[in-house]
């Protein structure tokens, strides 16, 4: 969510970047968590980086973090910026979800636009807001100013070489290590569904919905950016966009065979997705009144019923290999590309 609210002061900014490509360029593609014993909120904020830092580089702008002691300080705090002509990102939606923000006025009511309110509106801030920047824990009154202080070159973001965009800095030196920690995330994982944690304990299964979706979702903005005209003087930038988009696929078909909303609508529409489809985990109606076919767990994300049978821990397991091969063949595309950089 952070990034979309970039992307829309970047586009209130006149700076035109699409998602796709802040989110691949930046390294946020890849930073695909994985714990063996965190608990999932915690896995949700793990960055190596701040690759947020490097997605408003690449731009050609600066953020500056802030996170005031109370709600009064950090409306203060806006204030300032917005009155200096900066946009604010900050999680003041419902559930920690991203806003941008364009004038706060004394009374600690802002003008801002969300995902709860895409034309500009007010909302209030006295009751302060809660969430988390990439690569920063959860906090309170938690924004991110941005500063445009350079100008912009009309052609864009200048880049030297492949390394500055499949690979993510740490330090003073690009390596290739940013797109691994993401491939052994995934594949940790898959070695988790294989013995089969998700199954026997429902914090696991939470776990790696959080791997799964992540993976879905950074290689999907990957895939996109690869096969985009902004790419298109990458070598074998097709070949890269291919196979990321096999493992976006993959990662999310397992993410759905772990979490499947297909009978929530009725204790029918139940019943006939245990019955039709290989999914393990169904996400419970509200209104169910019948016994469910399973073990019911409850999770952040509502009720849930395991239909742990062979044949489904038998797919879970193919799917997981499958997943599992399509995060190796593009570790093996990116580490020959990138020899050919160098």
């Amino acid at each position: 969510m952070a990034f979309h609210a970039l992307q829309a002061a970047l586009a209130a900014m006149g700076i035109e970047r699409s998602l796709d490509s802040l989110v691949t360029r930046s390294g946020e593609a890849f930073w695909v968590p994985w714990s063996e014993t965190a608990d999932a909120e915690t896995m949700r904020y793990t960055r190596m980086m701040s690759t947020l830092f490097r997605a408003t580089d690449l731009a050609k702008v600066r953020i500056e973090i802030g996170g005031e002691d109370d709600a009064g300080s950090a409306i203060a705090a806006l204030r300032q910026h917005t009155s200096a002509g900066r946009l604010v990102i900050a999680p003041v939606f419902s559930k920690g979800r991203f806003g941008v923000i364009q004038s706060v006025d004394a009374n600690g009511v802002a003008r801002a636009v969300g995902p709860d309110q895409l034309e500009p509106g007010s909302i209030d801030l006295s009751g302060g807001w809660s969430g988390a920047l990439p690569a920063y824990p959860p906090r309170k009154w938690i924004y991110g100013a941005i500063r445009r202080d350079r100008p912009i070159k009309p052609a864009g973001i200048p880049v030297p070489d492949l390394a500055g965009i499949l690979f993510v800095p740490l330090g003073d030196d690009i390596e290739i290590r940013g797109v691994c920690f993401g491939i052994e995330a995934v594949r940790g994982a898959t070695e988790a569904v294989r013995a089969g944690a998700p199954l026997r304990d429902h914090a696991a299964l939470e776990r790696l919905l959080v791997t799964f979706e992540q993976a879905e979702f950074g290689f999907g903005c990957a895939e996109r950016w690869l096969a985009s005209k902004e790419a298109a003087h990458l070598w074998d930038a097709a070949e890269l966009a291919r196979l990321a988009r096999s493992l976006r696929a993959a990662s999310g078909e397992l993410a759905e065979r772990l979490w499947d909303s297909a009978g929530t609508d009725s204790a029918l529409a139940l019943g006939r997705a245990v019955k039709g489809r290989k999914s393990a985990v169904f996400e419970l109606p509200a209104d169910l009144d019948r016994e469910p076919p399973g073990r019911v767990v409850e999770l952040l994300r509502g009720r849930a019923v395991i239909v742990d049978t062979r044949s489904r821990r038998a797919a879970l397991s193919r799917l997981a290999d499958v997943v599992e091969r399509a995060a190796l063949a593009f570790a093996r595309e990116v580490d020959s590309v990138g020899a050919l950089s160098r």
